[in-house]
């Protein structure tokens, strides 16, 4: 009806009131069948004019119930608000009777003021019941063993999603390289050490999420720390930054076959395509079936050797971005996690001579006392199994597009995504090389530099030139050096204002080189100094300790001697075996000489042998039964000290 003609007389606003108008239309309503009140046309009414056509739709189907019940929101708030209080003060979590005590305690001094005039809705709201509270803590999914990581989980907010805005990408990857994921745990397994000791190992592994193939991995072996007396710590050794970076930079190259290997293990006839990876870069001449993927997003955990300066630089001099996963957020980087347990499974156990479960229960009793890998045969080994074992076996979350219903090895998936972006050779240069050793600003001056406790200088004043500052005010005028733990005999200093055209860096050797004939490491240099400590050296005497340290080298070269103590501890020794000891002959020196009249004769049975252990009646000529003629034997019944035998003689004792 336009709006401009006359309406009805019966709802004409002019000849009736609004409430006369409503009740109307419900009387027109309940004539036509649908019964209606006037008030049910007023609220209708209001609604039409505040929400339009909307507010005409039942949407009580669309209404779902809290999922919290009736408690107030803000005591949900302090739930949440207590267990970070506790896990950012560091306390143990407790039962959830004491949670629920804590948060009672709080609403009633917080909202002291509004409980003193609320009614009983908004009491029962701020102060629900234990059972109530209880209640609240299964719906919000927390439980006395996971309260502090449900609390966690939330502070680092809601799942990945890119739909949110300053969210991070999902853990998927649409070819080779795209996110890496790394990590370092303990390999269940035991090693023998340089020094002859049994020592638990690390491995890093970094793992590809598109292909799930393993691009680097690297066994190091853990050490605690222990006090020398003195105030002195010996060193520990475990997972280090420099650790970390040899297993990106194994990304950047193939893996080649080592001598003794299965033929199996050769990319030449596995599934990467061999031919056009030989072609673009030669390096795959006679290496492994495992890929060679630079990554181009690093995931890490806040471990320190990932959180490293040096870690981090490293990945930045070669291009590649390092995205820290969240704290207590397993599935940020859940495929490397899963992966370690794979390689437990799969690798680990099956060392039989050195396995070592997780669990103590389950942990062999004598593992120590059997013959030990050695760190550079564990890494071997390991290498072996993943170009023999995981790159070869079909993964159940690789799945090509072209055959869904095929699960590939991580070999196949890699062929099959390679051709999406191409494969560029990434070769690195000597310079980029040394980019990637650990870094050590010194000051230079006429003596050279100083590197744990080692002097590194050039002969006759040609490092003059860098005494004094470097010009690097961020740096307090320090000069950059790299050196290599694995062979500290040389540093590399690097000068930043050399030409663009010239070579920027400078070889300086270790002072005390020659003393060391045979190859060393930081981690013996380390053995070396406690050695010169426990014989009351002094730590500026560095060629004392590098003669202590070659003396060390010697010793294991050579061998243990005939006097000299084991290297393993004697806890890790077996016992020796007790030497079984033959039973004395009794007869061995002849039997004495037989005296007749020393031999006492044996009363003469008066019953036949078989009717000896019949009943007991009595024997026939004699008035004496069965069981007091055994019992009159002395062999059977040997009369004690003092008493006398049955014909009153004393008896003899034995």
């Amino acid at each position: 009806m336009p709006a401009t003609s006359r309406p009805k007389p019966a709802f004409d606003p002019e000849l009736h009131p609004l409430k006369q108008r409503y009740r109307t239309k419900a009387d027109q309503l309940t004539a036509a069948g649908w019964p209606t009140s006037p008030a049910t046309v007023e609220r209708k009414c209001l609604a039409w004019r505040k929400e339009g056509l909307l507010g005409l739709i039942d949407r009580r189907g669309q209404r779902a119930a809290s999922a919290h019940g009736r408690v107030d929101q803000r005591v949900i708030d302090l739930v949440w608000e207590i267990l970070d209080g506790e896990r950012g003060a560091g306390l143990s979590p407790g039962t959830l009777s004491r949670l629920i005590g804590r948060v009672q305690e709080t609403v009633r001094v917080r909202y002291a003021r509004e409980l003193a005039d609320a009614d009983a809705a908004t009491l029962a709201a701020l102060l629900p019941s234990q059972a109530t509270y209880y209640r609240l803590l299964q719906r919000l999914g927390i439980t006395a063993h996971n309260a502090h990581v449900v609390a966690a989980r939330r502070a680092a907010g809601p799942p990945l999603s890119v739909t949110r805005p300053g969210s991070r990408r999902a853990t998927t990857a649409r070819w080779p390289g795209e996110l890496v994921q790394i990590d370092t745990t303990g390999l269940d397994v035991l090693a023998m050490g340089d020094d002859g000791q049994v020592i638990s190992v690390e491995l890093t592994i970094a793992i590809d999420v598109a292909t799930r193939s393993i691009v680097g991995a690297l066994i190091v072996p853990k050490r605690f720390r222990r006090t020398a007396g003195a105030g002195r710590w010996l060193g520990g050794r475990a997972t280090r930054s420099f650790d970390t970076v040899q297993v990106v930079a194994q990304s950047t190259a193939s893996l080649p076959v080592r001598p003794g290997w299965a033929p199996e293990t050769s990319m030449d006839g596995s599934d990467l395509p061999f031919a056009e990876l030989l072609a673009a870069d030669e390096r795959f001449a006679g290496a492994a079936a495992r890929p060679v993927i630079k990554p181009e997003t690093l995931v890490v955990d806040h471990g320190s050797p990932f959180v490293s300066a040096d870690f981090t630089r490293s990945c930045n001099s070669l291009g590649i971005e390092v995205r820290e996963a969240r704290l207590r957020t397993p599935v940020d980087k859940a495929i490397v996690e899963r992966a370690m347990l794979a390689v437990k499974t799969g690798f680990s156990q099956h060392l039989a001579s050195s396995y070592t479960h997780h669990r103590l229960d389950l942990r062999g009793k004598h593992v120590r006392k059997q013959a030990l890998w050695t760190i550079a045969r564990l890494q071997e080994l390991f290498e072996q199994w993943v170009a023999l074992h995981w790159q070869q076996t079909p993964h159940g979350a690789l799945r090509s597009s072209f055959t869904p219903g095929l699960k590939l090895a991580p070999n196949q998936m890699y062929a099959a995504l390679i051709s999406l972006r191409g494969y560029r050779a990434t070769a690195l240069t000597e310079g980029e090389n040394r980019k990637l050793l650990p870094t050590v600003w010194v000051r230079i001056d006429r003596k050279g530099f100083q590197i744990n406790n080692r002097t590194y200088n050039l002969d006759k004043g040609a490092l003059d030139p860098f005494r004094g500052s470097s010009g690097l005010a961020a740096f307090q005028g320090r000069w950059e050096v790299h050196y290599s733990p694995n062979q500290p005999e040389v540093a590399w200093l690097f000068d930043h204002r050399a030409d663009p055209d010239g070579d920027p860096w400078v070889e300086v050797p270790f002072i005390h080189r020659r003393l060391l004939r045979d190859r060393w490491t930081e981690e013996t240099w380390e053995q070396g100094l406690q050695v010169h400590f426990a014989a009351g050296g002094h730590r500026r005497d560095e060629a004392a300790i590098a003669r202590a340290t070659q003396r060390l080298l010697s010793k294991a070269a050579d061998g243990p001697g005939p006097d000299d103590e084991p290297a393993v501890s004697v806890r890790s020794l077996p016992a020796p075996r007790r030497r079984t000891v033959a039973p004395k002959e009794p007869y061995a020196a002849g039997m004495p000489p037989l005296d007749p009249q020393s031999v006492r004769p044996f009363r003469r049975l008066d019953r036949p042998a078989a009717q000896l252990f019949t009943a007991g009646e009595p024997a026939q000529d004699s008035g004496q039964s069965i069981d007091a003629f055994l019992a009159s034997l002395p062999e059977l019944n040997p009369p004690a000290d003092g008493d006398t035998g049955p014909s009153g003689q004393q008896g003899e004792g034995r």
